[in-house]
């Protein structure tokens, strides 16, 4: 029987596989797509930042009004100029059809949209307004983005169904995750070639325009409908198509599409998607600025008072570097530049989890070897507590299963869990919704069984695979089950779905059964847990190696003898004797080492029954003397190392093993692939490594003395 088995709100999937016969029992499982019920395309940036936002002094909207920040945006960016002599906004003031077409237009120019130039769209019915509107609607309709010809009917209201068309034009032509099927014409979100129609409707209204605003976030509904169920469209809110916009209304409606396209404020913005800072580059006309280097650096958010000093000048120990930085507060050789778009997205790994009481970020740009100073222009924002939304780089698949079998009848657990590079996450790789995966589990003999798996609210789904013996009775045939998990939705690539070691666990297996328990041959499951590495400070050190043995379905086998015998010369785990291992089937060796650092040893353990030799297995130590200076030496390679105790381990000779420890610290610098980059990165590529049964990277360095933290020594890293 093979269970995959994940929790889905109050449902759980259970997928029931016999060796011979076949069932399905499950939950109902969304399809592969996107989420109902919940805008699947929204974006958590915004065109309104920093100095878009600055209050634009309208008498009539006040600091409390709900569309305050979306008013101010627009008249930032010239989309509207206020009304009477400008003082007042009138946010109440239904919007004309032909005041829509210059918003939109305005709107459009901002976006970088290069409309098509006024001429004759054959409306009947535009010759009486001001020219500006008649301009507008003739560009807009030439270029596409509204329909073109006969009535217009420019002083009527907007509708909210009208204004969805708009909007829809414009960012078709201003957003990169709005497109149109070139076939059928239907209105595609999500990045070019792999766009999907929304899946969302609103109960009183089945217009695809209007589905694919609120999937992007534009519109939040505008009423409350009867109540329906939360996993099927249509949603439990109504649109009011034919309803009118206002001037408030019309305002959050463009500043909502505009977070979609590339407008955002002049000079540098910057703002936190949820995991990273995307650093903003605009000139005067908001046109995206290409290859501006940025410098970003943090601070918890109760610690932002002693970042800076009273001069302008930036206070380094008090403040935290973006992870490509190599120096604080100042713009060097590895801080990142922007984009065609104008945008640079800048790591911090720190800002992965908001610390508690939230943190505030700084970012500007400037030319090599610039410092702060206090006539920087310097952007500062705030992060909440609480805004990480985690997104899924990776997942991770792991089972307390270690044997070489199972026993028929066993059921055997597998656990998926979504991670990012700090950790566990809970939602897939959008930071919102869960992730879905295919699982096919074969069994010899039947055919493939597929089911859906979603992870749960913790980014965890669990499957297990479960064979029943058919032969009971007598010795039959073992049988061995296979999965292979395939994304369906919003899940991380293959690629990086990995165990513990770091390696791929898209597929598995599990042999179940029926022999009776041995440990010879290839049954025998031998491990011996040592440390990898020794420091010799002087002459010679303490170590301990405890060694396992179970048979082949993870169990102690009873009579179990074991001893331990190393390489080096004078050196005797056990003085050679062999011990009868414990319940758990192990024993713990420990023994010392007097001689000088620089060697590589081999233990070596055996076991068996009695006075029976049933097999063997080796562990590698290695006896680590302090490195040398190793200025302009050859890259050496990686044979372990940990990140917690910032040591790495290398072998220093070019023939045999000569393993050398190195300690490094945050006052040297650091290199991947002969380019600079921070300690967290560096340690980030060398964590990677270290993870690998055999690390597969070289190291170079030069300037290293033991014990002497002042002294900066370099280390370049060639994974």
């Amino acid at each position: 029987m093979i269970q995959p088995m994940n929790k889905r709100r109050s449902g759980l999937a259970v997928l029931a596989v016999g060796a011979l016969i076949a069932s399905i029992l499950a939950a109902g499982i969304l399809p592969a797509g996107a989420v109902t019920d919940r805008p699947d395309h929204t974006t958590p940036l915004s065109a309104c930042v920093g100095d878009a936002v600055v209050d634009q002094l309208f008498a009539d909207v006040s600091a409390g009004h709900v569309f305050r920040d979306a008013i101010n945006c627009v008249a930032y960016y010239d989309i509207t100029h206020g009304t009477g002599d400008g003082s007042t906004y009138s946010p109440e003031q239904d919007v004309t059809r032909a005041q829509m077409a210059v918003f939109i237009a305005r709107a459009a120019e901002v976006a970088g949209v290069e409309l098509d130039p006024a001429g004759d769209a054959r409306f009947n019915d535009i010759a009486d307004i001001w020219q500006e509107a008649q301009d507008a609607i003739n560009r807009l309709a030439l270029t596409g983005m509204i329909p073109s010809g006969g009535s217009y009917r420019p002083n009527d209201p907007i509708t909210r169904a009208e204004m969805a068309t708009f909007l829809i034009g414009l960012l078709l032509e201003a957003a990169p995750n709005v497109s149109r099927d070139s076939t059928s014409g239907a209105i595609l979100l999500g990045q070019p070639g792999s766009g999907s129609q929304a899946d969302d409707r609103f109960p009183d209204t089945g217009s695809t325009v209007i589905a694919a605003i609120y999937e992007l976030g534009v519109t939040r509904g505008a009423s409350a409908a009867r109540v329906q169920d939360p996993t099927e469209p249509p949603l439990d809110l109504n649109y009011e198509p034919d309803a009118t916009v206002d001037r408030g209304q019309m305002a959050a409606f463009i500043t909502r599409a505009l977070a979609h396209t590339p407008v955002r404020p002049a000079g540098v913005s910057a703002q936190y998607n949820g995991a990273d800072v995307i650093v903003s580059v605009r000139d005067a006309a908001y046109r995206p600025v290409s290859g501006a280097v940025v410098d970003v650096f943090w601070t918890p958010a109760d610690q932002a008072e002693q970042a800076l000093s009273s001069d302008g000048t930036c206070r380094a120990s008090e403040v935290t570097p973006a992870d490509h930085s190599l120096l604080r507060c100042e713009i060097d050789e590895i801080d990142p530049a922007t984009d065609a778009d104008g945008d640079a997205t800048v790591s911090v790994v720190g800002l992965r989890r908001v610390p508690a009481g939230g943190a505030t970020v700084w970012a500007w740009t400037g030319m090599i070897p610039d410092v702060l100073a206090a006539d920087t222009d310097l952007y500062r924002f705030d992060v909440a507590e609480g805004a990480d939304a985690g997104f899924a780089t990776s997942t991770l698949v792991t089972t307390t299963f270690s044997a070489n079998k199972a026993r028929f009848g066993s059921t055997i657990l597998f656990v998926v869990q979504l991670q990012d590079v700090i950790g566990d996450v809970a939602n897939g790789v959008n930071g919102l919704d869960p992730a879905q995966w295919n699982l096919t589990v074969r069994v010899p003999g039947q055919d493939p069984v597929v089911s859906s798996l979603e992870s749960g609210p913790t980014g965890r789904a669990v499957f297990s695979l479960s064979v029943d013996d058919t032969s009971v009775g007598s010795d039959g045939p073992d049988v061995t089950a296979r999965y292979e998990l395939a994304t369906a939705a919003n899940a991380p690539a293959l690629s990086e779905t990995v165990d513990a070691r770091g390696q791929g666990a898209a597929a598995g297996s599990v042999t179940f059964s029926d022999d009776a328990p041995s440990i010879t041959g290839t049954n025998a499951t031998v491990t011996i847990d040592t440390r990898d590495y020794v420091h010799v400070l002087s002459h010679g050190g303490a170590n301990a190696a405890t060694v396992t043995v179970l048979d082949q379905y993870g169990d102690p086998f009873p009579g179990t003898t074991v001893s331990l015998s190393s390489s080096l010369p004078g050196v005797s785990p056990g003085d050679g004797q062999a011990f009868a291992v414990d319940r758990r089937g192990s024993h713990r060796f420990s023994y010392e080492y007097l001689g000088s650092g620089g060697v590589a040893e081999t233990l070596t353990a055996r076991y068996g029954v009695g006075n029976t030799n049933a097999g063997s297995e080796t562990a590698t130590v290695y006896w680590a003397a302090d490195a040398g200076p190793h200025d302009d030496g050859p890259a050496r390679p990686v044979l372990s190392g940990d990140v917690t105790r910032r040591h790495i381990v290398v072998d220093d000779v070019e023939s045999g093993v000569t393993p050398v420890l190195l300690e490094y610290d945050d006052n040297d610098r650091f290199n991947v692939s002969g380019d600079p980059v921070s300690l967290t990165v560096f340690e980030s590529v060398l964590a990677d490594e270290l993870k690998l049964e055999t690390p597969d990277a070289e190291l170079e360095w030069s300037g290293y003395r033991p014990g002497n933290p002042r002294r900066v020594a370099e280390y370049n890293l060639i994974p």
